[in-house]
């Protein structure tokens, strides 16, 4: 009698074992496919919210396409999120939560320059790598678990100021240049020694330096201060609603068409006609994503599933929250391919990404490509304009590498 006891006892706890361990230690499944888990940590509240919020109905949207055509063989993906609420502290604890749970993302998505770099040494320590669409050079240089989508700041800067020179200026005189742009680490990014060097070369003058809260109410001081200044043109980034209340106030002290401005990809055109209609014509941006009225020819997907669902979120951020998407997915599949679709985990992800080349982010984005020693997906951005209230597209244009040591960096 004792004997069975002992016997029943011990196979209790070899089952609990059993168990725990393959809790612990094994795939989840959906019927007999792995569930893999693709992490997102977008920001639907705070500064980043009137932006980002269509970022919700794209990360639902692009995980059930891939799932409906069976994108990563063998697998079923699953979406995990939290909102971070553009706030260091809440992103953070998103971020443990999100790592700490079963199954754990294999990688996750992030969208802010500022909390990116904050999570650099996150990324690395969990080994989860970041699909990343903000830049800074601390994300990439030296080469880490995050992978950033978009060119450096800097180098989407030389783009706009090669552009402006060949295709608006008209002199007479040198040129006047200002810089425009958020009062935080996304807006100040691109505005380096080595910028300052390339604006230089080209016999450009800097003439103003003026910086936008995150929450801006009243911007008069500084539009005051740029129309003294003379600035012909200027660049930044900033989120529209941001830069609707300056061109605003830009427009109480007649300054509308005064002064070229030029914005980093994050100021969705779309978005600012919806806030200034008219104000907003001759706003430029350098773009990472394709022009909505071409997804049905480029991006088919992205198309089938905004009408599918009757979305009607802003096009310009959920096409750009799919752009990531299908940077993270592939990369997965990759992954899946080489290791088995029940052995992807951040490693293996983190090792695909590493080997990407000249994907096209399903017709999203520019062609994406990194490297062991290369975390920058593009070297090219679309230069978009508003005209007449409509966002057209003014072709491609290559980004100059001006980061530290970067081959067109002045010498």
């Amino acid at each position: 009698m004792k004997k069975n006891r002992k016997l029943a006892v011990s196979a209790i706890v070899l089952v609990l074992f059993l168990a725990v361990f393959f809790c612990m230690g094994q795939a989840a499944y959906a019927g007999d496919k792995p569930i893999i888990a693709i992490g997102h940590l977008p920001h639907f509240t705070g500064a980043y919210g009137a932006t980002q919020a269509p970022f919700a109905a794209a990360q639902e949207d692009a995980i059930e396409w891939a799932n409906s055509v069976n994108y990563v063989k063998g697998a079923e993906l699953k979406l995990v999120w939290v909102d971070g609420g553009t706030d260091p502290a809440k992103s953070l604890a998103g971020f443990k939560k999100m790592a700490a749970g079963n199954p754990a993302p294999v990688v996750i998505i992030g969208e802010s320059t500022g909390i990116g770099t904050a999570l650099v040494k996150m990324h690395a320590k969990a080994k989860i790598p970041d699909v990343e669409g903000g830049m800074s050079l601390a994300m990439i240089d030296p080469p880490s678990w995050t992978f950033c989508q978009p060119p450096p700041y800097v180098n989407q800067f030389g783009a706009w100021v090669d552009y402006y020179l060949e295709h608006i200026w008209k002199g007479p005189g040198k040129p006047k240049f200002a810089w425009l742009t958020w009062d935080n680490p996304f807006g100040k990014s691109p505005m380096t020694k080595e910028a300052d060097l390339y604006l230089q070369s080209k016999g450009i003058e800097i003439v103003a330096r003026e910086f936008i809260p995150n929450v801006p109410s009243n911007t008069i001081a500084q539009a005051m201060r740029l129309k003294k200044s003379g600035a012909n043109f200027s660049y930044g980034g900033m989120y529209p609603s941001a830069l609707s209340i300056v061109l605003k106030d830009m427009d109480k002290i007649g300054m509308t068409g005064q002064i070229s401005i030029g914005m980093s990809y994050a100021t969705n055109l779309d978005e600012l006609v919806g806030y200034v209609g008219p104000l907003a014509n001759g706003v430029h941006i350098t773009s990472i994503g394709t022009l909505v009225n071409e997804w049905s020819k480029k991006c088919p997907m992205v198309q089938e599933m905004y009408d599918k669902k009757k979305r009607t979120d802003n096009k310009w951020a959920y096409g750009n929250c799919w752009s990531k998407f299908a940077i993270a997915i592939e990369a997965v599949r990759l992954a899946a391919e080489k290791v088995g679709p029940d052995k992807v985990d951040g490693q293996a992800v983190s090792d695909a990404l590493i080997s990407m080349k000249g994907f096209d982010g399903w017709g999203t984005s520019p062609k994406i490509s990194y490297s062991e020693t290369r975390r920058v997906g593009m070297d090219s951005v679309d230069i978009q304009a508003v005209e007449n209230e409509k966002v057209v597209s003014k072709g491609y244009t290559t980004a100059p590498e001006l980061l530290p040591g970067g081959k067109d960096v002045p010498k």
